[in-house]
């Protein structure tokens, strides 16, 4: 069976655990360096099989030397941003964990895909993949994902229908200046902007780029983890079943939609190998404007965290 390692054993770890148990597309190590928590998790989540209905195997550990021979890594390590602190501030101390955690996976499982949920997810999957030097099509981010069914689910609510027959799809950084491409945005086939107010679609629209931070206040000191979690687990099962599911993931693009050297979310087929293709979606004008502005924006913080770095005395992540 296919083995997932999820490095790190908090929230979103977990719950990705319990989800990719409940689709039963791979078996799970959870590894954690907080002793007894990886196997404390294990134990509960296996102890909830019967009544769920799965018997996946799900182990936990202590050592990363456990996640060995693993077809598909999780990473989710990193520490959560705070409500009183910039992306940049994060970025800055998860990228310092991201170069041990990478020595560790290059060492133990070569041959794997990577999926980081590692916050803010388009730096840290760039750094990641030139970190580990794999295929770049095998180290993929969350972001369209989460974004994605974010606006899926506010849209059924607007709507009052089920979820299920709601499309969307989120592409550029996962940060408020996403690209919402509104054409895709349909209820069984129909625009939702041909069955909601304008006023009311808007509002979700400015309701899905400030998703993360409303969670983040509502809850104060937890950012999202049942929604990211979902989207891991999505990811895992069509990379495990190798299903060529359609769906938007960041990964560093190498001339696809005219950008090089850097991470940010597009429509990609996802299967064994991670990206199987891309798909470059025809834009209208708005769109590219605001396709580019969004990729602007995230560069410009990009280069201000590189300074942020140089000017601490330290050296800019590769």
């Amino acid at each position: 069976m296919i083995k997932v390692s999820i490095i790190g054993s908090g929230n979103v770890g977990a719950n990705s655990a319990f989800f990719i148990a409940e689709n039963r597309s791979a078996s799970v190590t959870l590894v954690d360096i907080r002793e007894g928590l990886p196997k404390g998790k294990a134990l509960d989540l296996s102890e909830a099989g019967p009544i769920r209905g799965y018997d996946t195997s799900i182990l936990g550990a202590g050592s990363i030397e456990e996640i060995h021979g693993s077809d598909i890594v999780v990473i989710a390590a990193g520490r959560v941003r705070n409500a009183a602190e910039t992306r940049n501030d994060l970025y800055r101390d998860n990228a310092v964990l991201m170069n041990e955690i990478c020595e560790d996976i290059k060492r133990l499982a070569p041959d794997s895909v990577i999926i980081n949920i590692v916050e803010p997810v388009d730096r840290i999957t760039l750094l990641v993949q030139k970190l580990l030097a794999f295929d770049r099509k095998k180290v993929l981010g969350i972001g369209g994902l989460l974004s994605s069914t974010r606006i899926r689910y506010l849209v059924s609510k607007a709507l009052s229908v089920s979820a299920r027959e709601v499309t969307g799809i989120v592409v550029g950084p996962h940060m408020p200046c996403m690209v919402i491409l509104r054409d895709t945005v349909r209820v069984s086939g129909i625009p939702a902007e041909k069955l909601l107010p304008k006023d009311s679609f808007e509002a979700i629209i400015h309701e899905v780029r400030r998703a993360g931070d409303t969670i983040l206040h509502l809850a104060e000191k937890s950012t999202s983890f049942y929604a990211p979690s979902a989207a891991v687990a999505a990811l895992v099962e069509a990379v495990a079943r190798d299903t060529g599911a359609i769906l938007p993931v960041s990964f560093r693009l190498q001339g696809e939609y005219g950008l090089h050297d850097i991470a940010v979310s597009v429509p990609a087929s996802i299967g064994a190998g991670g990206v199987n293709h891309i798909l470059e979606i025809q834009m209208n004008a708005s769109e590219k404007e605001e396709f580019q502005n969004a990729v602007a924006e995230l560069r410009a913080s990009m280069e201000d965290a590189a300074e942020a770095v140089e000017g601490e005395g330290g050296k800019p992540h590769a």
